[in-house]
């Protein structure tokens, strides 16, 4: 993958890094509270940024699909396709291709960059993306776009694999009041009730998060806060999107919220759940947009 240098867009007291050779991926998030820049989401160190791996940045982008794919192959109106897999040595395909290609700048300014990422001939549909990024003030808006370039109407999701810094001294705050129940190789097998959806109502220590594990029914919005820092930021995403997976890794400071349009293997049939539920149908040259808002609150500083 070619290497790049992060573009740093900024306003007020936020910085934000896109690096649009790494996958589209965000390299820093963070927020100036003082004399101090207080992270949002993990940050990539500048001197390692030429070489990094897009699952060592801060954010990247889920298309055509998010999570685990069985065996990279699913059927769609009686045809069959086969996504590259490219997760070795898992036999699975994992989170589309957006995030394993370079995409293409676009427009940059001072606060805003666009991004598109070309059609691959190594998938099994020929689609485009954009990736729109913008600060105004205290917020950073993420807007995804697909357009269906072939000539036959293809499945299209959305997510957001966001690593969201200090896990120690975070909180996560979120409706999710259905968790779904994964097998041995974290596919899902049926939808339950969330045994910590009282939890994450009130609000629950991001330390008390499962290792990994994926939520139904969310509204689409939620908060994550740190309270020794004071500062908060407030996601939501339009249209709302009812699905997250959480990861928070043991021995990491880092935990993921990740927002998604669909189920993991929401592209194969499962019982009592139709091939590619939850995805967007896109009719030749149809296009789909999914937005990512992070609104930014951070306390007075102390003097």
């Amino acid at each position: 993958m070619p290497t790049h240098r992060s573009i740093l867009l900024r306003d007020g007291g936020l910085t934000v890094g896109v690096q649009p050779a790494c996958g589209g991926a965000l390299t820093r998030f963070d927020v100036q509270r003082g004399d101090a820049a207080v992270e949002i989401l993990r940050p990539v160190e500048e001197a390692a940024q030429e070489e990094t791996s897009v699952l060592a940045t801060a954010c990247f982008p889920l298309i055509p699909y998010g999570g685990r794919l069985r065996e990279g192959r699913f059927r769609f109106a009686g045809k069959e396709y086969r996504f590259p897999l490219n997760a070795r040595p898992e036999r699975h395909s994992s989170h589309g291709n957006g995030w394993m290609r370079s995409w293409e700048l676009v427009r940059v300014g001072r606060r805003s960059v666009l991004m598109r990422l070309p059609a691959d001939d190594s998938i099994p549909f020929r689609y485009e993306a954009t990736q729109s990024i913008r600060i105004e003030s205290n917020r950073v808006r993420i807007v995804l776009s697909a357009r269906n370039l072939g000539g036959e109407d293809i499945p299209v999701g959305f997510g957001l694999h966001p690593y969201f810094a200090k896990r120690e001294t975070a909180t996560v705050t979120a409706a999710l009041p259905l968790q779904w129940r994964w097998d041995c190789e974290l596919m899902p097998v049926r939808c339950e009730a969330n045994t910590l959806a009282a939890a994450l109502g009130a609000g629950c220590r991001a330390m008390s998060l499962p290792v990994a594990a994926e939520y139904a029914g969310w509204d689409g919005r939620a908060i994550v806060n740190w309270p020794a820092s004071g500062v908060r930021v407030t996601l939501t995403t339009a249209p709302p999107l009812s699905h997250v997976v959480v990861w928070a890794p043991e021995g990491e400071e880092f935990f993921c919220f990740e927002p998604m349009s669909h189920a993991t293997d929401a592209l194969n049939a499962y019982p009592g759940r139709p091939a590619a539920q939850d995805f967007v149908i896109l009719a030749p040259g149809q296009v789909a947009r999914q937005g990512f808002e992070f609104t930014v609150t951070a306390d007075r500083a102390p003097r």
